[in-house]
């Protein structure tokens, strides 16, 4: 009898809150369904973790869950066991910064594609129409892959309703104007589907339907829960505002946003009706793309819900009174799977052969996720493909892997801006055609529009499915400013020179890290009379310098895993020539021929010359990387001086054979004989911004016989200099900018750089 008394007080209390589903209880044995509505937010969406955690310590297991973008993510995880714990976990190991840019470790990138992987501001299909825009700022790439191994535990389930908690999603239609909810299918591309913010990422093309953000038109499904079911409704708000202010709509994000979600907020008020208990976190001072602040917006999340801490608990106490509800437990910890098989679908151009070549897995072996990410950049890695997605299915001893590949456009133009100190401002632009020409070939086309341009062209025709042997054909054009700098370091003029290189040959490419060519090449420097230092020593010439050509053999190693501040890795380069043939260029009076003798002439005509550099990365902290470079160079006979080799300046500025060299200016002392190494220290004071010190030290010579490499006796010499600086840096959305001082031990005069924006 007291029982009874209780059950009925209990329900008198929540009878207002609960009216609706009243009707629905038919008798004691009837148990309501909750149902629990996430909406979309971006980041703002991490708050339904801390919501979730109120309920789970409550003990209210909601029968649905129904979520749009990152409610859908959040309610897709929870809906197949993952526990609030667990989310939070996953979230605050997340490299959102890595996630959300689609950047793959330069180290899964091919040899030939290294040095122009991340290297522009906008990339842009080119058409017979011209430049077409991306469809999205992120592809995806990375949220993909995340989902596809947090769904890993539940390949084979096709139906929604067959996890342990029934679960919708919604994704809104470009091409029928109305919101697709998802009931089946893969459930990590349900999700990211839901989450294709338009602009921001890339549309998801599934069978005849183009989806973007389910939160275009229903950033609330609270309908969708209704329909599934559910009696009871429990709403996480963390999109949408009933009341927006003036002030709410300040920047061109806020006002697109707005527009969106017009039809949205709509939809939401008029189903906010059916919503029993509204949880709303207080998130005006975060936005959409604040994933770094996913500790205190969770926190949030959980402030709110204790906010409602008395309706959720006497929701717990009412639905306790009802028999217990089975509940499915499915392990969420599956770290690898057995591939049985694998298969490839929705190819154009690219051979099935060299996807799974290039991919690297095998059948009927066992893998990790690292396993399976690192064979997906390495597709990514050709740049034949802009993204990779993939599908399990169950099958009879493992698991069948389908690869989803999206071939990339066939021809790119990328731009960017760059200013330095030295070359003053530049436009770069790129072409490149991958795949275009001729099948498994690779034409790529710079330049650089500024007062000292360069232009530099490539082309790569690959034999056979793998692309590891072929040939090459590369050329490059650059106007310089050669410095003429005192004794005492003061810069008294310069004279340009114009070098010009041919090279072709045959290529050896054996992994991404690694590739060998051998070739012949021709080479031709001459500096123009142009009111530099050439008319203030010599008068009456136009033209002076020389050619050469013969053959060449180059390896070269690049295994560093990030463009530019790397972190982890190495790159070992090794350039051998020998020069076949030699010709003079001279242009001006017979009298001022003899005074440039050493400049035209060359000592010898054949001889062999040697490059040798090696560059590693080491990271001593999460914060802290140390990298040191050691470099040779000579050659078996005096050169002429237009193939010195030449010292000074900053990495990201370096011309045709510069060596960087902090404490010297670019191109500041040359020489045909040398040994240097360096030493950096680089920090990361905050995020992207680094502080940097670096010493290097350097033995040259310009006479082959007074060579001394190494000897104890030089360290005085003038032939040595040491040379050191500090330097400032941020890796910012137009390109690295970098300033830095340094100073020298030959005349002690200060060095200064600054550089912004990508270099050429």
């Amino acid at each position: 009898m007291h029982k009874l008394l209780l059950s009925i007080f209990i329900c008198l209390i929540i009878f207002p809150v609960y009216l609706s589903a009243q009707d629905t209880i038919p008798n004691n044995n009837y148990r309501p369904k909750i149902g629990l509505v996430l909406s979309g937010g971006g980041a703002k969406g991490m708050a339904h973790i801390g919501a979730l955690k109120v309920i789970e310590e409550l003990g209210i297991h909601p029968d649905y869950i129904t979520g749009t973008s990152m409610g859908s993510i959040m309610g897709g995880l929870y809906s197949i066991g993952y526990k609030a714990n667990e989310l939070d976990s996953i979230v605050k190991i997340i490299d959102w910064g890595k996630m959300l840019s689609d950047q793959i470790p330069l180290s899964n990138v091919v040899p030939e594609e290294k040095y122009y992987y991340r290297r522009y501001l906008f990339e842009f299909d080119l058409t017979k129409r011209g430049p077409v825009l991306p469809a999205g700022v992120v592809i995806g790439q990375g949220i993909s892959e995340e989902m596809n191994y947090l769904t890993w535990h539940i390949a084979g389930v096709n139906k929604f309703d067959d996890y342990p908690i029934p679960f919708r999603c919604v994704a809104s239609d470009l091409i029928s104007g109305e919101p697709y909810i998802f009931d089946s299918g893969n459930l990590a591309t349900a999700m990211r589907s839901s989450m294709a913010i338009p602009s921001a990422f890339s549309p998801v093309l599934l069978d005849s339907m183009l989806l973007v953000d389910g939160g275009v038109l229903n950033n609330m499904p609270i309908k969708a829960c209704k329909e599934m079911g559910a009696d009871i409704i429990i709403a996480v708000n963390v999109g949408t505002k009933e009341h927006p202010k003036v002030e709410d709509f300040r920047t061109i994000g806020d006002i697109l946003m707005g527009s969106a979600m017009i039809r949205s907020n709509f939809e939401t008020k008029q189903s906010a009706d059916l919503v029993d208990i509204m949880i709303e976190p207080a998130l005006d001072n975060y936005s959409s793309a604040s994933f770094f602040n996913g500790n205190e917006i969770i926190e949030l999340g959980e402030t709110a819900a204790r906010e409602k801490y008395v309706e959720l608990s006497n929701l717990a106490d009412f639905i306790n009174q009802f028999p217990k509800k089975e509940t499915i437990k499915i392990p969420t910890n599956l770290q690898q799977l057995y591939i049985e098989d694998i298969k490839v679908e929705g190819l154009k151009r690219l051979n099935k052969q060299f996807v799974l070549g290039k991919f690297g897995l095998e059948k009927r072996h066992t893998y990790t996720k690292k396993d399976i990410d690192e064979g997906l950049h390495l597709l990514m890695g050709t740049r034949y493909i802009d993204n990779v997605n993939y599908e399990l299915a169950l099958g009879n001893h493992g698991y069948i892997i389908t690869l989803k590949p999206t071939e990339a456009f066939p021809s790119k133009y990328n731009f960017s801006i760059h200013y330095d100190n030295v070359y003053k401002a530049s436009a770069i632009f790129n072409i490149a055609m991958r795949n275009y020409i001729i099948r498994g070939s690779s034409f790529k086309f710079s330049g650089e529009v500024s007062e000292y341009p360069q232009i530099n062209s490539e082309y790569i025709d690959y034999i056979g499915h793998k692309q590891k042997t072929g040939g090459y054909l590369n050329a490059h054009w650059e106007l310089s400013p050669i410095p003429y700098i005192k004794d005492n370091g003061e810069e008294v003029g310069d004279f340009n020179q114009h070098t010009t290189i041919f090279e072709g040959g045959l290529l050896i490419s054996p992994n991404v890290k690694r590739m060998i060519k051998f070739g012949a090449f021709y080479k031709r420097l001459t500096s123009n009379s142009s009111g530099g230092i050439i008319d203030i020593l010599i008068e009456d010439v136009d033209k002076v310098g020389n050619q050469f050509w013969g053959l060449n053999l180059k390896y070269i190693k690049n295994s560093l895993d990030k463009q530019f501040f790397p972190t982890v890795g190495n790159t070992f380069n090794v350039d051998i020539e020998y020069p076949i043939g030699f010709s003079s260029i001279y242009k001006g009076s017979q009298e001022s021929k003899g005074l440039l003798a050493d400049y035209i002439a060359s000592p010898n005509e054949s001889y062999l010359k040697l490059l040798i550099s090696f560059k590693h990365h080491l990271p001593i902290t999460s914060k802290l990387n140390f990298s040191y470079y050691a470099s040779i160079g000579g050659a078996t006979k005096d050169m002429s001086s237009t193939q010195y080799f030449t010292f000074g300046g900053l990495e990201s500025i370096k011309r045709y054979q510069d060596t960087p060299f902090i404490g010297l200016t670019t191109k500041e002392i040359s020489a045909q004989q040398f040994i240097m190494g360096s030493l950096n220290f680089r920090y990361e004071v905050l995020n992207n911004l680094y502080l940097k010190a670096s010493g290097n030290i350097i033995d040259y010579k310009t006479n082959y016989d007074d060579l001394s490499f190494g000897a104890l006796n030089t360290l005085g010499s003038d032939d040595v200099v040491f040379g050191g600086g500090i330097s400032v840096s941020y890796q910012s959305i137009i390109g690295p900018i970098e300033a830095g001082y340094g100073r020298n031990s030959i005349h002690n005069k200060n060095r200064w750089y600054f550089t912004a924006g990508f270099p050429f």
